[in-house]
C-alpha cells in the first residue's frame, strides 16, 4: 500500500505577486526620485537606503528628507509624519478583523507593510481568512518590499546621468495612478484614475504628500460621481 503524498504548501502566493506588479510600475519613478535625493543628500547612502527598508512610506519618506535639509528638528519632523501617515489608521482600523486571529509575531510583522497599495489589493480579496490571508500579506509585502528597494537602487546609480529633463516630479501621480490599474475595467476606476491623476499631477509643485493627498480626494469624487446611475 503506498503512502499518500500531501501536497506541499505554498510558500509565495502568485496571486498576490501577479496583483502587485501593477502597482510596482506606478512605484518605480517614485523610488527613483527618492533614490536620486539620497545620492545627494547629507543623511548618506547607508542612512537612506536604510530608512527606505525599515519605513515603507515614499511621501513620509521624501518629506522627511526635504525637511532635514531645511533644518527642521525632531518634533517638525515627526509632527510631518503623523500628519501624512494618518490615514493609515483608518487602513489598519478596517483590516483590524482580518489581523486579530492571526499568529503574534505576524501581527507586529505585517503591520509594518502597510500601506496604500497593500490595502487596497486585500480590501479587494475579502475571502482570504487565516493562513491564506497570511501567505497572501506576506507575499505582497515581500514583493513590494524587493521591488521598492530596487526603484531607490536605480536612481541613486543612475541619478548622475539622468537627463535633467526627465520628469520624476510626477512620481507621486503615477503610485496614485498604479493604484487604481486593477479597477480600469470599471467606469468608476478610469473616472478616478484620470482625474485623481490630473489633480495630482497638477499639484505636484505643493509640498510633499499635499498633492497625492488632493489627487486621492478628487479621483475618490469622480469615481463616487461616475458610479452613480443616470
Amino acid at each position: 500500500m503506498s503512502a499518500t503524498v500531501l501536497p506541499r504548501p505554498r510558500r509565495i502566493d502568485r496571486d498576490a505577486v501577479r496583483e502587485i506588479a501593477p502597482m510596482l510600475l506606478g512605484m518605480a519613478p517614485f523610488g527613483m526620485l527618492i533614490g536620486l535625493t539620497i545620492g545627494t543628500h547629507p543623511v548618506g547612502v547607508a542612512a537612506g537606503l536604510g530608512s527606505a527598508a525599515l519605513y515603507y512610506g515614499g511621501t513620509g519618506h521624501l518629506a522627511v528628507l526635504q525637511m532635514i535639509t531645511v533644518g527642521a528638528g525632531p518634533p517638525a519632523i515627526l509632527v510631518g509624519i503623523a500628519v501624512i501617515n494618518a490615514r493609515l489608521l483608518l487602513y489598519g482600523a478596517a483590516l483590524a478583523p482580518r489581523f486579530a486571529d492571526q499568529p503574534r509575531w505576524f501581527r507586529r510583522l505585517g503591520a509594518a507593510t502597510l500601506i496604500d497599495q497593500t490595502y487596497a489589493l486585500a480590501t479587494a480579496r475579502p475571502d482570504l481568512r487565516g493562513a491564506a490571508f497570511r501567505r497572501y500579506w506576506l507575499t505582497l509585502g515581500a514583493t513590494m518590499g524587493i521591488g521598492w528597494i530596487a526603484g531607490h537602487v536605480v536612481g541613486l546609480v543612475a541619478g548622475p546621468v539622468l537627463p535633467t529633463w526627465l520628469p520624476l516630479g510626477i512620481a507621486a501621480p503615477a503610485v496614485l495612478v498604479g493604484l487604481l490599474v486593477s479597477h480600469l475595467r470599471k467606469r468608476t476606476g478610469i473616472a478616478a484614475a484620470v482625474v485623481g491623476g490630473i489633480v495630482a499631477a497638477a499639484a505636484s509643485p505643493l509640498p510633499p504628500g499635499i498633492g497625492t493627498l488632493l489627487g486621492a480626494v478628487a479621483g475618490i469624487a469622480a469615481g463616487m460621481l461616475a458610479g452613480r446611475k443616470p
